[in-house]
Formats: structure tokens, C-alpha cells, sequence
């Protein structure tokens, strides 16, 4: 798991477990190492992924100082082989650090290519209060937004649905025409989240209207927190809800304890870009996102 997590743009290592360690009836897994002398020197998996149904995810990884020998191939070609045993899956996927060219060519001699690009970004969490007012008054203005804690486990047919309009308009992941299971992307996330629901205060002084989502955790060790899913309903987009939903992450976090707050967008997404600019975040690492068609949903040799 740890070294298959090197080749993420971000902690994923509670996502990896549950894939590879998942006791749902439909879980699909399969995982390989090579060892040298009883050392762990490369890793291979192949699993279902949950949240998009009917597509697999394959992961492979070698240790820098064992690359360009071939282990790699070899591990490839397993997880080729078991996909062709497996029927069921649509799309082959995999995620992989933007500043990995070479990898990104291995997996093209497979078949897959790039979909999406997710840049990185990250920002210093400042700790005098003063400094944080500072830097929330530059992305100021909009509408009266209030947002408060959504609790996960009492309130997940609201987190779902609210969810679910925030997403309409993005990026297909991986173009796979899949839809999302919402459930099972809640499932993945790790412990420790902190969610932030975004609300309007209707004119008249009726019900409060959700207008936003945001989803923030601790990376290991706690001092990095990274922001997971930002999102704004549609009808209330380009009206300043971005910025305020923004806003709170920082103070969130900060108040969590964290020094650094980091976050991946699609690339496609330019005012998300100048949201990210104006408060003050530096583009750091990010992902390509890589698929390949599996037509009549059954396993195929890569």
C-alpha cells in the first residue's frame, strides 16, 4: 500500500486499503509484489472501483532505484491477464502524478490515455488571526452565505443529494460515462472529514437553501489537510458561493490545526483556477487521469 501511494498526486493510502481489503460482496481485487532478498521493490493491483461502476482501476509502481530493468513490465503483464479473466468491467482506469512522464508512457504502451489533467494547488495556512482575515477579505463580496457542519452520518440523504447537484457540469472522471455513486464515494473517504455545508438565507425568512458543498481531511500527520470535493449547485453559480465555501476551508483548517491546505481541480475549470490564485494558492503536484474503452464489458488482454 505505502509504496503503491507514491504514485498518487495525494494521501490516498485509506482509499487503497478499502480497495484492497473491502469485504462487499462485489469487491474485486487482486495485488502483486516483487521482492528482491525479501525487499519489496515493485507492486501491482488490480481492483474494482465502487464509486463508478463497472470500471477497473490498475495500479502499478517500482522503486526508483529498480526501474528501467523490466520489473515493471512484468507486473503489467500480470494485471493484463488477470483483467482478461475478469468480464464485467467497461473501462480500465488509472491515476497517476503529473510528474511522471515515464510512467505515463508505460501506461500509454497499454492502451490508455490521458482524459483529464488535475492540477494541484496549495496554500500556507496563516496563523495570526489577523493575517487569515487578511487574506479572506481579498475573495469578499457576493451573497450572505452560511455554512455549517454536515454531519455524515445523520444527515447523508442531504449530503448525497447536495452532492449530486454540485456535480452536474463537471468533468466526467476518467471520461467513462459512468455515473457516480455517491454512496460509495462516501464510503472512501477517510476519517477525520470535516464537511461544510453552504446555505443561502431565502429574502421571505424561509428554510435556509444548500447552495454548496465542501469536504476537507487530514493527511498523515495532521498538518496537511486536503481540500476533497468543492462544489456549488448550478443554480447558484458565478455568484460569489465559490468564494465563500473557499473561505470557510481555510478557517476550517486552520482551526483543525493545519499549517498547509492543498486541493486538485480539473484543469478545465478556469474560474475554479482564479478562485484558487486569488486566495493565494501556488499550483503544486497534480494527476493525469487515464482510461481505455472496454467494449462488451468483458475482460480483454491490455
Amino acid at each position: 500500500m505505502e509504496l503503491l501511494a507514491t504514485s498518487s498526486a495525494y494521501d490516498n493510502r485509506f482509499q487503497l486499503r478499502k480497495l484492497l481489503t473491502g469485504d462487499d460482496p462485489h469487491h474485486v481485487s487482486q495485488a502483486l509484489v516483487a521482492d528482491r532478498n525479501g525487499a519489496v521493490i515493485g507492486a501491482a493491483a488490480l481492483t474494482a472501483v465502487p464509486s463508478l461502476p463497472g470500471t477497473a482501476a490498475v495500479r502499478v509502481v517500482v522503486t526508483e532505484a529498480e526501474r528501467g530493468q523490466g520489473i515493471g513490465t512484468v507486473l503489467a503483464d500480470e494485471m493484463a491477464s488477470a483483467l482478461g479473466d475478469r468480464s464485467g468491467f467497461t473501462a480500465l482506469t488509472c491515476a497517476l502524478r503529473d510528474d511522471l512522464p515515464r510512467g505515463r508512457r508505460f501506461a500509454e504502451r497499454y492502451g490508455l490515455t490521458v482524459t483529464n489533467h488535475s492540477v494541484g494547488w496549495k496554500t500556507d495556512v496563516p496563523e495570526r488571526e489577523e493575517d487569515l482575515r487578511s487574506r479572506l477579505a481579498q475573495v469578499a463580496g457576493g451573497p450572505v452565505v452560511r455554512l455549517r457542519p454536515l454531519d455524515m452520518e445523520t444527515e447523508t440523504e442531504l449530503l448525497i443529494a447536495v452532492a449530486s447537484r454540485c456535480l452536474i457540469g463537471f468533468p466526467v472522471p476518467f471520461g467513462t460515462g459512468a455515473s457516480v455513486d455517491m454512496g460509495s464515494v462516501l464510503q472512501a473517504i477517510p476519517r477525520g472529514a470535516i464537511f461544510l455545508l453552504a446555505e443561502l438565507e431565502p429574502a421571505d425568512g424561509g428554510e435556509a437553501i444548500p447552495c454548496g458543498l465542501s469536504v476537507l481531511a487530514p493527511e498523515a500527520g495532521g498538518s496537511v489537510w486536503h481540500t476533497i470535493f468543492t462544489g456549488v449547485d448550478p443554480d447558484h453559480r458565478k455568484r460569489g458561493v465559490g468564494k465563500a465555501v473557499k473561505a470557510a476551508q481555510l478557517a476550517e483548517a486552520r482551526s483543525a490545526g493545519a499549517q498547509v491546505v492543498t486541493a486538485l481541480n480539473d484543469e478545465a475549470n478556469e474560474p475554479v483556477m482564479r478562485l484558487n490564485r486569488a486566495m493565494g494558492m501556488v499550483r503544486t503536484l497534480g494527476y493525469w487521469s487515464m482510461a481505455r474503452s472496454m467494449p462488451d464489458g468483458v475482460g480483454a488482454t491490455v
